[in-house]
């Protein structure tokens, strides 16, 4: 009796555990999909810019020029690193949602085996005590 206590105790520390470890693990993956999001913003936002400085055609003289075209291929290249550390951050960020899944099933399995667990107990505490020995014979003898 005081055996199976001790397993559904052990049963339920395994399940705040698990519980536990997929908080921690969803806020991880939710601040790696944010920080892929935002390189991914920062990363249209700088080509964007950097393809309207380029389009621009009211240039008055070749210094002006020559600034609006260095500004523009900066702001390229500037957007295509941006870019690079967005598609580095989505590898990043799938790979936590991964181990989101998988934090997952071990919660729910360890959910599933403290019940199994309990349901069991239970079913055993609550079980009829049926007589050790058989009456033999009639009420003639």
């Amino acid at each position: 009796m005081m055996a199976d206590r001790g397993r559904l105790k052990r049963a339920k520390l395994i399940e705040r555990v698990r519980t536990a470890e997929k908080r921690k693990v969803a806020a991880e993956a939710y601040e790696a999909e944010a920080r892929r999001a935002r390189l991914a913003g920062i990363s249209e936002r700088t080509m964007l810019l950097g393809q309207a400085y380029s389009g621009r055609s009211s240039v008055a003289d070749g210094d002006e020029l020559r600034g609006v075209v260095m500004l523009s291929a900066q702001l390229h290249a500037l957007g295509i690193t941006a870019a690079k550390q967005a598609d580095h951050a989505r590898v990043e960020a799938d790979a936590r949602l991964a181990d989101l899944a998988s934090a997952d099933r071990r919660q729910k399995h360890a959910e599933e085996q403290r019940r199994g667990l309990a349901r069991l107990l239970d079913e055993r505490n609550n079980r009829p005590v049926l007589p050790t020995t058989r009456q033999t014979g009639t009420e003639l003898d």
